[in-house]
């Protein structure tokens, strides 16, 4: 027997070992590779196609595959693939469930599976080509699985305890790597979203700001598109409006890489049922489609192309007001941009700011509009007819050949129409009368209603006298013939008063103008109505009885000259303060206090009491707003003539004027009188029955003084009837027999109504009307009319 040679024992030993070491520092350098590669990437999908590549040349694996985990935790996504499953998209199994083949039982299980013969495994999962041994180790960090790396092999039994301990150690590189991805995705995207959401907020601000600022709407257009264009992709821009009162769609800005508009171009709303626009306006929804979805809405819905087809269309509508509506909208040619919901809700909230802007703009031009047209014509007023005229004065000044005109008109026969017909046919007849006006004047004349029945024309650049003489003559010639209104032919006629501005007037001023063209209006009445008079210096104003009152009187109204005192209503039993009256004084500058039985009827008969009216119940409101807010719950109540009471727009008028100031309905009373109802009794009525609706009490002042017939109350709902001082007057001793007074409390309480007694001066007239049922009083006795400041300090001192 031969003995071993210990040398080649030693030898064999050796090469095991020398082996063993090279196959541990072929690993090492496999892992610091991974870990020295992976240190420098930053990009998932360029870690995990490194890590598969690494996988698959290295260890000189057939293929190796990444699955990771989506964000449910419900399937495997093949991320990365090397070798025979490196393939395109829609090959082999690219999604798995936890359920699915050993790359699922690997992930359900949080475990490595290594199948050394995959005709063995009930798991195992034919892709697209058959493998016969697998090798899967999850990638997991902090006990969540983020990963699956999947090996195969052609050969049965290929993979080794050592390659599992070898891609265990690379799964925890790469879920370290994974993670730190993770967390620098979740960091970089709050940090996105806190920057974008800084930069909405500031332009949102912006736009908040510009919108409340701007005047030239084209400009906040335009710097609306510039905000959305630095949030998202907006070369193609463009707001939408559709007016329901014209009837038409038209686009104020429209911006767009394919097609143009102009802003004055309008188009009938015909448009609206088949174009994307109008798809929004119909369904006052949001619309966010791609050209898919739009050529399906074209077959359904009818829908047609208006320029080019885009490849992304987003449209957002917005409210501004009762009667505009909108559209604000983005659109994309380029197939590879597309918009989010993320977007839909950026327009959203820009639309609202254009709303926004758009509802004060168009609000502002309203309030301008009303503030400077007759709001049952839409003429021009007094105040923008006075303006028209200075600026003609001042025109003239530069061009002195360009000379001017004024026509004072005032029709002859309009109080018949309203006493036969009634106001609101009255009123379709002023309405009426200025298109015919309008009809024989030039384009560059202004018509305006200065109120009542009474016209103004501005007639510019006349040469010479004729001209304008021959416009009176067609006003004349035109309102000869019957007035069409409601399909009643009415008569109308006018008196007109010229004044001719020449070039040898030198100092005349515009105020004189008119003032002169109202003398010759007056004379022109004088001298037979129905014609017209041209102001010469020899017409006096002072010979026309009324005239100089009427037209000092609308200067105060202009001039804010008239004030307003008030006088306290008292309960007769506990003296508690129930209103106050408004009385209306007139100081004037030069003639000093001008007593009411004075202006107002000549208020009454040249119709400057409506105005005067507005004039009171708006000064009177506004004191009891101010009380209201003072914590003070009496009523104040105002005088109201039958002409302004009768007009159809008047509640309206007297509603928002309450909504305006902010006080409930019941801190105003109206006070009317006998004739003021009996005069045109249905327009009262009706008027009456919705004021009463809103809250608001209706008195019947000098109650007594007027009508002797009393049915007419039966045909009213009324709250107070008020006892005139003249029948208080005489009330002195507690024992006589008062049987007008008694009879007038008895008729009130039948009726159900309170009553008030004016004139009251001394507590034995007080006593006598509490003794025979009055409710309130007023007069001397509690306080004269006092101004708002002595009604106040009154009231305080009353109270104490």
């Amino acid at each position: 027997m031969s003995k071993r040679n210990p040398d080649a024992v030693d030898t064999s030993r050796l090469e095991a070992k020398l082996a063993l070491l090279t196959e541990q520092n072929h690993e090492l350098r496999i892992i610091n590779q991974l870990a020295t590669e992976l240190h420098q990437l930053n990009d998932v999908k360029a870690v995990t196609d490194y890590v598969a590549s690494t996988l698959a040349s290295m260890l000189g694996f057939e293929d190796c595959a990444i699955f990771l985990m989506d964000a449910e935790h419900q399937q495997l996504v093949r991320f990365s693939a090397a070798g025979s499953r490196n393939l395109s998209d829609g090959l082999g199994y690219s999604i798995l469930s936890l359920d699915q083949g050993i790359v699922g039982f690997c992930a359900s299980q949080r475990q490595s599976l290594l199948v050394e013969d995959t005709r063995q495994c009930t798991y195992y999962l034919l892709d697209v080509a058959h493998s016969l041994s697998e090798l899967a180790v999850p990638v997991i960090d902090t006990g969540e699985v983020l990963a699956v790396i999947d090996c195969e092999h052609h050969q049965t039994g290929y993979f080794t305890q050592q390659h599992q301990q070898l891609l265990e150690q690379v799964a925890s590189i790469l879920a370290s790597k994974l993670r730190w991805l993770q967390t620098l995705s979740q960091l970089e995207e709050s940090v996105e979203k806190l920057e974008y959401a800084e930069k909405l907020q500031k332009s949102l601000y912006e736009i908040a700001s510009f919108a409340y600022f701007a005047d030239d709407l084209s400009e906040f257009y335009s710097h609306v598109h510039q905000v959305v264009s630095a949030l998202i992709y907006a070369p193609n821009f463009f707001i939408a409006l559709y007016d329901e009162d014209k009837e038409h769609l038209y686009f104020p800005y429209f911006v767009d890489t394919r097609g143009d508009q102009k802003p004055e171009q309008v188009y009938p709303k015909e448009i609206l049922k088949n174009s994307l626009t109008g798809y929004v306006f119909r369904t006052d929804r949001p619309l966010l489609v791609n050209r898919e979805q739009l050529n399906n809405l074209y077959q359904q819905k009818d829908l047609k192309v208006y320029g080019e087809t885009p490849e992304c269309w987003l449209g957002v509508p917005f409210h501004s007001g009762d009667s505009v509506h909108g559209v604000v909208a983005v659109q994309s040619y380029i197939e590879q941009i597309h918009y989010e919901p993320n977007d839909l809700e950026l327009l959203t909230f820009v639309a609202q700011h254009i709303s926004n802007a758009l509802e004060r703009v168009f609000s502002e031009r309203k309030l301008q509009h009303q503030a400077l047209h007759d709001s049952l014509t839409g003429l021009p007023n007094r105040a923008l007819f006075l303006d028209r005229v200075h600026h003609a004065f001042l025109r003239m000044q530069r061009f002195p050949e360009q000379q001017l005109a004024v026509m004072y008109l005032d029709l002859d026969k309009f109080k018949a129409v309203n006493d036969t017909h009634g106001h609101a046919v009255g009123d379709a007849f002023l309405v009426a009368v200025g298109k015919q006006l309008k009809q024989c004047m030039r384009q560059s004349d202004t018509l305006a209603r200065l109120g009542g029945d009474e016209f103004a024309i501005l007639l510019e650049d006349v040469d010479e006298l004729a001209t304008i003489e021959e416009v009176a003559q067609r006003i004349l010639l035109s309102l000869q013939r019957p007035v069409e209104v409601n399909g009643q032919a009415l008569l109308a006629s006018t008196s007109i008063g010229i004044s001719f501005c020449q070039l040898d007037a030198p100092g005349l001023i515009p105020d004189e103008l008119i003032r002169r063209a109202d003398i010759a209006m007056y004379q022109a009445k004088k001298d037979g109505r129905g014609i017209y008079r041209v102001y010469d210096e020899s017409m006096q104003a002072d010979e026309i009885p009324g005239w100089n009152i009427e037209q000092a009187l609308k200067t105060a109204l202009n001039d804010n000259q008239l004030q307003l005192v008030y006088q306290p209503i008292v309960a007769l039993e506990g003296s508690i303060v129930q209103g106050f009256e408004a009385l209306v004084r007139w100081p004037h500058p030069e003639q000093g206090m001008v007593m009411p039985d004075l202006f107002i009827p000549i208020a009454e008969q040249s119709r400057l009491i409506v105005r005067l009216d507005h004039y009171v119940l708006r000064k009177a409101l506004r004191q009891a707003a101010y009380w209201f807010a003072a914590g003070h719950r009496f009523y104040v109540s105002v005088n109201v003539s039958g002409t302004t009471v009768s007009e159809a727009s008047f509640v309206p008028w007297l509603q928002e004027l309450i909504q305006q100031f902010g006080i409930p309905c019941y801190c105003l009373a109206l006070e009317l009188t006998e004739r003021a109802l009996i005069e045109n009794m249905l327009q009262a009525k009706d008027s009456l029955q919705q004021l009463r609706k809103l809250g608001i009490r209706i008195l019947l002042d000098d109650f007594g003084t007027g009508y002797s017939s009393l049915s007419y109350l039966s045909e009213f709902r009324l709250d107070v009837l008020k006892i005139d001082r003249s029948f208080i007057n005489n009330m002195q001793d507690d024992e006589q027999d008062h049987p007008i007074v008694n009879t007038i409390i008895a008729l009130a309480k039948t009726l159900q109504l309170s009553v008030v007694a004016e004139g009251i001066e001394t507590q034995q007239q007080q006593h006598v009307l509490h003794r025979l049922g009055c409710d309130y009083g007023q007069g001397y006795l509690f306080a004269k009319p006092l101004s708002a400041e002595q009604a106040l300090d009154w009231l305080t001192g009353y109270r104490a």
